[in-house]
């Protein structure tokens, strides 16, 4: 699919992304263009390549603001794969409770239909706001991930390891009776230590094919 996507002619910045000093200046003018791209199909599938083009900035650093902005659950990033599981899409939603539920911008709604309850309480520091969450996965027993952190682990650390840091996790949740606010943190704060330092440890105690085949030569010398 063409990497391109038409902009539209409005971008949004609401108050959550405008006066949230956890993010860049830079950041909240990306997340007022992938608004603009959302307007047509819902999300955006613009490459870091086109997205950095239009902000005049590297493909690297447009790929660490969408990051940054996805572990602030502030949008969702789906990852759209054949048959061949090679991915052929990048779909980035806003996850702002407004956008998502009309599916479209509020200055397109008539004007006779008036302004949502919701959005006169705009007192951000009071208000409790909800964003639009789609459900967790459940591995093992006690592994709770949503798609794309599962996809983003497999990226990460490969498809063996990430599924050797989720049956360690569920391991240690399960003998201890411990739950945590974040399986996917979790597994990048201290379980993928666990797993490569036991890894580490597996392979200095572990016997090369020649000293293998040395024991068991004079094993059988002496037995002769």
């Amino acid at each position: 699919m063409e990497e391109k996507q038409n902009i539209g002619y409005y971008s949004i910045i609401p108050a959550t992304i405008l006066y949230n000093r956890d993010l860049k200046a830079n950041q909240k003018i990306l997340y007022a263009v992938i608004t603009s791209l959302s307007n047509k199909e819902g999300y955006c599938f613009a490459s870091n390549k086109y997205l950095a083009e239009k902000l005049n900035v590297g493909a690297n650093t447009v790929s660490g603001w969408i990051t940054d902005l996805r572990r602030k659950n502030l949008v969702q990033v789906e990852l759209i794969r054949n048959d061949k599981q090679e991915i052929i899409q990048r779909r980035i939603y806003i996850k702002d409770i407004p956008y998502n539920f009309y599916k479209e911008y509020p200055y397109t709604k008539k004007e006779e239909e008036g302004i949502p309850q919701k959005w006169k309480e705009n007192n951000i520091i009071n208000n409790n706001i909800s964003t639009h969450t789609l459900s967790k996965t459940q591995y093992q027993d006690k592994v709770f991930l949503y798609a794309y952190e599962y996809e983003d682990l497999i990226e990460k650390y490969g498809q063996v390891k990430a599924e050797k840091c989720i049956e360690e996790l569920s391991l240690y949740k399960r003998s201890k009776g411990v739950e945590y606010a974040s399986d996917y943190d979790t597994i990048k704060r201290w379980v993928i230590d666990r797993v490569e330092g036991q890894k580490k440890k597996s392979n200095k105690f572990r016997k090369t094919d020649f000293e293998q085949r040395d024991e068991e030569f004079w094993s059988d010398f002496y037995d002769n």
